[in-house]
């Protein structure tokens, strides 16, 4: 079992790096330069990296997707229960390399070549592994009372807040702290240990098991121990009550007899408490996700721009409907926020898709980021950038965005068009039902005749994958040629400075 804050029904393919879409999603990201404001109020370059890995996976169920927002507005109201599970988190993931690296480092100059050096070092494995498991124990209750402070409403930061309690309250979690607590002190000669053997039919030992461990805090150190292994032929003192001398052979053989007792035990507890650590394991990346996602949040804020936790629509919806959507690169570009105009966005079930043209420079470009990202930050769980959205599910964002305007005047015209070509190949390789494709000014780089020949056979398919598009073009014979009945065609107008409204275009 697993807990994860970022998925209600964690499974290990999440997060599977050989989906094709994972690198299409990473060029979608690219593309639309979301890449570069992440990196603006990125904590550090772990939680950029961390962040733009999640967007790269989008959600792609309802459920899912009201579990992330749920606990995102609970750390937006609750900033400092964020910082209070981020810090025990990043200690908890830090558990098993200490453990790990204090068990390897047992063995540093190798395994010893007696069996009292044997003995010493499975010892010293039973105690770390002993600390790591009361430890990893511990944290059960340091989550649910962190947790408990706070009026908490969603599903996921409840769903551990419980788990938690339920763990701290196990009667066999405390019977494996204690026996972990009685494995603290320094040498093996501080105990008595009394051993269950099992013997074959010839009498030989078979297994051995540690029955019970008593510290000898009222003996002289190391009696007790010598009386269990034997009397190793030094001269005792003649007050003392006399010991058995088992002899070097008999001495050996208790010594194995004990040391394959207490490696028993420490696989035994290795095994409990890697089990029970990999219940939380990795929620320190998680958090960092929401650490980054408040700071995106605190970031539009700042700059007085308006943001909504969208409602999520399901894939056959086939909806994209927003209010005042903007930008968000526009921030970067220096622009004020009470200067980058807020536009509509209405792509409805009935709608193949969407073509905008436009003067250069009149925000085109800028309009269809604005979409993408939207798209993006709404299946990941994020407030999009607007004033109101409700948008269905993508099984995935595709884009094409050829070079900057001002590009296409000069170089290699015809590799460009290749590149582009090439694109849109792999777009409709990829490609599955129910997916957006964002296109900016593809097939712009040869004839204008040709480029909408081209596209328009490739628009023409999207539709029967029920694949919408969201088009950016100087290709006006596409205006011509596409059903005005099926296809949004908008008009990008400046009206001033650097403000842009949107307008249909006239039949």
């Amino acid at each position: 079992m697993k807990f994860s804050l970022l998925y209600k029904n964690y499974r290990d393919t999440l997060l599977d790096n050989t989906d094709p879409l994972v690198e299409d999603m990473g060029k979608t990201v690219y593309d639309l330069s979301i890449d570069k404001a992440v990196w603006e109020f990125a904590r550090n370059a772990e939680s950029f990296n961390y962040f733009i890995e999640v967007l790269k996976r989008p959600l792609s169920d309802v459920e899912e997707i009201n579990y992330r927002q749920g606990i995102l507005m609970d750390f937006i109201a609750m900033p400092r229960l964020l910082e209070e599970l981020r810090l025990i988190f990043k200690s908890y993931d830090s558990l098993q390399s200490d453990w790990h690296e204090m068990r390897s480092s047992i063995y540093v100059y190798g395994v010893p070549n007696t069996m009292r050096g044997i003995l010493d070092c499975s010892y010293e494995s039973l105690k770390v592994t002993a600390g790591f498991a009361k430890n990893t124990v511990s944290y059960f209750r340091s989550i649910h009372d962190a947790i408990e402070k706070y009026d908490v409403k969603s599903e996921g930061l409840l769903g551990i807040k419980k788990f938690c309690e339920d763990m701290a309250e196990n009667a066999s979690l405390d019977e494996i702290s204690s026996i972990a607590s009685m494995f603290q002190r320094d040498s093996i000669d501080a105990y008595e240990f009394r051993v269950k053997t099992e013997t074959d039919e010839a009498l030989t030992i078979v297994s051995s098991s540690i029955t019970e461990a008593i510290e000898n805090e009222s003996k002289t150190l190391g009696k007790s121990f010598r009386r269990f292994l034997g009397n190793l032929g030094k001269t005792q003192n003649q007050d003392e009550e006399a010991e058995l001398d088992m002899g070097e052979y008999h001495a050996e053989e208790a010594s194995n007899v004990l040391n394959e007792a207490l490696y028993e035990l420490y696989g035994v507890l290795s095994a409990i408490a890697g089990s029970i650590y990999e219940f939380f394991q990795g929620l320190s990346g998680e958090l960092s996700f929401y650490d980054t996602g408040l700071k995106y949040c605190r970031w539009l804020s700042d700059s007085g721009l308006p943001m909504c936790m969208p409602k999520l629509l399901n894939k056959e919806a086939q909806s994209f409907k927003a209010n005042d959507i903007y930008d968000m690169q526009l921030i970067l570009e220096g622009v004020a926020g009470d200067n980058i105009v807020k536009n509509p966005v209405r792509l409805e079930a009935a709608d193949e898709g969407m073509l905008i043209r436009g003067d250069n420079s009149c925000g085109k470009t800028a309009y269809l980021r604005a979409i993408g990202t939207a798209q993006i930050f709404a299946q990941a769980g994020l407030p999009v950038c607007a004033s109101g959205a409700g948008i269905s599910i993508r099984s995935a964002v595709f884009t094409q965005f050829s070079s900057s305007e001002k590009d296409f005047n000069i170089g290699d015209v015809a590799g460009r068009f290749e590149g582009e070509v090439q694109d849109m190949a792999r777009i409709l390789d990829d490609i599955r039902p129910f997916s957006l494709v964002l296109l900016n000014e593809t097939f712009q780089t040869t004839a204008y005749a040709e480029g909408a020949e081209g596209i328009k056979g490739i628009l023409d398919v999207l539709p029967d994958i029920d694949s919408k598009f969201v088009f950016v073009t100087r290709l006006v014979q596409l205006f011509d040629t596409m059903d005005a009945g099926k296809i949004k065609m908008l008009h990008l107008t400046a009206e001033g400075g650097d403000a842009f409204k949107i307008s249909r275009c006239e039949a």
